[in-house]
């Protein structure tokens, strides 16, 4: 009986060729969309979820309700992670995560690699198993170094690395270290990413602050015990933060905080390791939110239920040209449920062969899928995923029975006296047909609504004046930041003379998302004369300003003349002076920390980005000392002379940092780097844009081809009468036009709501038009227009004596 319906169902493909492949190919857009964007939810959802003790990991961050509002960091000073653990009874384990450098020396070879420094139990907290070497604790010693698979291979080749000596930047100065332990390498779902790992208390500034709390510079992470809760380890926190910075309360208290619902004006919170990558707030733009996750999960929902809208509704319509060969199986015994069966198998059929053209399109593109770095798909791993290939082939039964369930039912319960006199009337269902024309087009309009507000809001934030000229400035990564000073006076002295070359200067910060994709932040707060101020500071050196096209507004950028630059003096922001204010600041000495140097105020300049647009302008102060760590150099190019100067600067990077390769970058390009997401998201919505338009313009082309079909007597009985083309044409646009009017009124109120809330996430958002969402409007009306006059116009020329004779 199986093989009868599939032989049917084969047979009736083939006899209405222009609809099945109308089925075909929408469904294999839907299938191929729908299954990707699963794929890509998939992984973000399982983020962090191959640790053992997952649900006992947490991340502690501040939270400082201010009067201005909520401030979230992360970030902590030397001795929090060991305090928590000594003294919060409910913390079993706890450790810190600080990024030691790149810079990693053996057998005279230099290689780049990313060195996390940590505490001993870190591996004891999280689940990244040890495929050689110590498997117990291979971080006991302070001289265990421990290394993934991919650095392994990276740094010893095919030797077997185990005991092995390496040299690795610890801060400022390098340790030599034993390799104890090689860790399998870290799925594409981990949050936490190393290449290597040390013991932190190497790093070459941790004798000096290692009890200093308002120095703070990393996360922490913690493991609770087993019988512990996260409100109770929070509550004990709050008495370890009264013991070591009573001061801070004071603060708050004194700059009007508002205390929360709980009381606190300020507080240490847990932070569940299962949600650390949906917590933008808490950790930056390296994470995603779920409303991210929602947004495409329903975009690959919406092109699915398009593609299945032209499955049903031609379903449906061809229900009714079918209607005699139901009656008469029907009068030869068949039963619904046969009957449905059969009909359901045609649909299935279809299905079926659509969704393993996704899978060959999908198999085929996997290379560009993969490396779709926002996405995080790893094909090889994903597609053999019992659970995927689960949700894969019930996305297959769900559409199967969605598209064709509903017109199987329907085609069954038809009545045989009807079926068999032809009283069945194609008007009869036209109230879900229209329904589904209009939901098509609504989804499609609120794409293209959407497409456009996120592709305005991307180009605003590439091209938002952030204070500083950034045309022809190239940021080179250095890969000895401790010598950054003197490499960048190297290639200052090499290119004094080179027309091709204006200004070049350095800092500990990037600006913008280099090839590195490395950025770091460094904030303090201190008291003056009752206030309390906070700026975040970045390392300069000589021509900071000018390379950055800044002018000082008052005083003067750091000088070669000035001894001073180098031991105390600072260059300060608008709004770090905007919080002494003093009249002149410029000139005065300030006492920020008993233990540090002073600061010598000798220039104020004007505010600028130093981050993105996500975030608002934040104060900035800078400082030249001479210990300081330059990590980039920045070079200000003539504009005639692009590429050559380029390859000068290559050539000369060559032999200040031999055997390392160039990473050179124009900031403006990783300025867009930044907008990574957004720029995804452009994508993402054009595509889906681009698809429900397509798709809906299909299955309306299919439906009135249908519609002319069945009313072909009609047309040429009005033909006869003196119907001219034009009226024959509006009597059947008209009603189509109807539909897609109405689908505009119902998709620009949508768009513009989701839109509008979507854009309250950043600080700075470009203006939404009214002509945009008119616009849609119009395009939309005249694409249905052109899909639908094509063939009233063709169906109403055609001679009538010819269609009514065939009739």
């Amino acid at each position: 009986m199986l093989t009868n319906y599939f032989k049917i169902a084969w047979r009736n493909l083939f006899r209405n060729k222009l609809h099945t492949s109308i089925n075909i190919g929408g469904l294999i857009i839907g299938f191929t969309i729908g299954i990707i964007i699963l794929m890509a939810v998939y992984t973000q959802l399982r983020f962090d979820n191959f640790h053992k003790n997952g649900n006992r990991i947490y991340q502690a961050y501040n939270v400082f309700n201010k009067k201005t509002g909520e401030d979230i960091g992360n970030s902590f000073g030397y001795p929090a992670a060991p305090t928590f653990k000594a003294e919060v009874p409910a913390i079993e384990k706890s450790t810190r995560f600080l990024n030691g450098g790149k810079k990693l020396i053996y057998n005279n070879k230099e290689l780049s690699v990313t060195n996390m420094m940590v505490d001993e139990d870190f591996l004891s907290i999280f689940s990244f198993p040890v495929v050689k070497g110590n498997s117990g604790n291979p971080l006991t010693r302070l001289t265990d170094i421990v290394i993934t698979e991919y650095a392994a291979k990276k740094i010893f080749g095919n030797e077997d690395p185990i005991g092995k000596t390496v040299n690795a930047s610890a801060g400022e100065t390098m340790q030599a270290l034993t390799v104890s332990a090689v860790l399998k390498d870290f799925p594409v779902n981990s949050s936490i990413k190393f290449d290597v790992l040390t013991r932190i208390e190497n790093r070459s500034d941790y004798a000096i602050n290692k009890n200093r709390w308002d120095n703070q510079h990393h996360p922490v992470y913690v493991l609770l015990k087993e019988s512990a809760t996260q409100a109770q380890a929070e509550a004990q926190l709050k008495q370890v933060n009264q013991k070591y910075l009573p001061e801070w309360y004071t603060e708050m208290k004194k700059d009007g905080g508002l205390p929360d619902k709980q009381g606190d004006l300020w507080a240490t919170r847990l932070l569940p390791l299962s949600k650390i990558h949906f917590s933008p707030r808490v950790n930056g733009r390296s994470t995603t939110s779920y409303a991210q996750i929602a947004s495409i999960l329903i975009v690959g929902l919406l092109i699915i239920l398009i593609a299945s809208f032209n499955f049903i509704n031609i379903n449906l319509a061809n229900a009714f040209t079918r209607s005699k060969e139901i009656g008469v199986r029907k009068c030869l015994g068949a039963a619904k449920g046969r009957l449905f069966g059969q009909l359901w198998s045609e649909s299935f059929l279809v299905c079926a062969i659509a969704f393993l053209g996704s899978l060959l399109m999908i198999k085929l593109g996997g290379h560009y899928i993969t490396n779709i770095r926002e996405l995080n798909i790893d094909m090889n791993e994903i597609m053999l995923q019992p659970v995927f290939i689960g949700l894969s082939l019930g996305l297959l039964l769900f559409v199967s029975l969605v598209a064709g369930g509903y017109p199987s039912w329907l085609m069954a319960k038809f009545k045989v006296v009807e079926t068999l006199k032809g009283k069945l009337s194609l008007q009869r269902k036209s109230i879900l047909r229209n329904a589904l024309i209009v939901a098509q087009f609504s989804v499609a309009c609120i794409m293209i609504t959407c497409t456009l507000v996120i592709y305005r809001q991307f180009q605003y934030l590439q091209s938002a004046d952030l204070g500083i000229n950034k045309d022809y400035m190239v940021s080179i990564p250095l890969y000895n930041p401790e010598k950054g000073k003197e490499t960048i006076n190297k290639l200052r002295t090499r290119l004094v003379n080179d027309p091709e070359i204006l200004s070049i200067t350095g800092s500990n910060i990037n600006i913008g998302e280099g090839l590195d994709r490395s950025t770091s932040r460094s904030r303090i707060g201190f008291d003056y004369k009752e206030k309390n101020i906070i700026t975040n500071l970045a390392a300069v050196d000589y021509d900071y300003l000018k390379t950055m096209g800044l002018k000082a507004i008052d005083g003067r950028d750091f000088d070669m003349a000035y001894g001073g630059d180098s031991l105390y003096n600072v260059l300060v922001s608008e709004s770090v002076a905007k919080q002494f204010n003093e009249k002149n600041l410029v000139g005065m000495d300030l006492l920020i920390d008993s233990a540090g140097p002073r600061w010598h105020v000798v220039g104020i300049f004007p505010d600028f980005h130093l981050y993105s647009l996500h975030e608002a302008i934040h104060p900035l102060t800078l400082t030249m000392y001479k210990n300081d760590r330059l990590s980039y150099c920045f070079v200000k190019i003539s504009s005639r002379h692009v590429i050559s100067a380029m390859e000068t600067l290559k050539n000369e990077m060559a032999k200040l940092e031999p055997g390392h390769e160039f990473m050179g970058s124009f900031v403006e390009e990783n300025i867009n780097n930044w907008y990574r997401q957004e720029k995804m998201m452009s994508v993402l919505f054009s595509i889906a844009a681009f698809v429900s338009i397509a798709l809906s313009c299909m299955g309306l082309l299919a439906m009135v081809l249908l519609v002319i079909q069945h009313r072909v007597k009609e047309i040429g009985v009005r033909k006869v009468l003196g119907a001219s083309v034009q009226n024959i044409s509006l009597l059947i646009s008209k009603e189509f036009l109807l539909l897609v009017v109405i689908a505009v009124l119902i998709a620009t109120p949508i768009a513009w709501i989701v839109m509008h809330k979507w854009l309250q996430d950043f600080p700075y958002q470009a203006e939404t038009p009214w002509w945009i969402f008119a616009g849609v409007a119009f395009l939309a009306i005249l694409i249905a227009l052109l899909t639908i006059s094509v063939n009233t116009v063709r169906a109403a020329m055609q001679n009538p004596v010819k269609s009514l004779r065939t009739e």
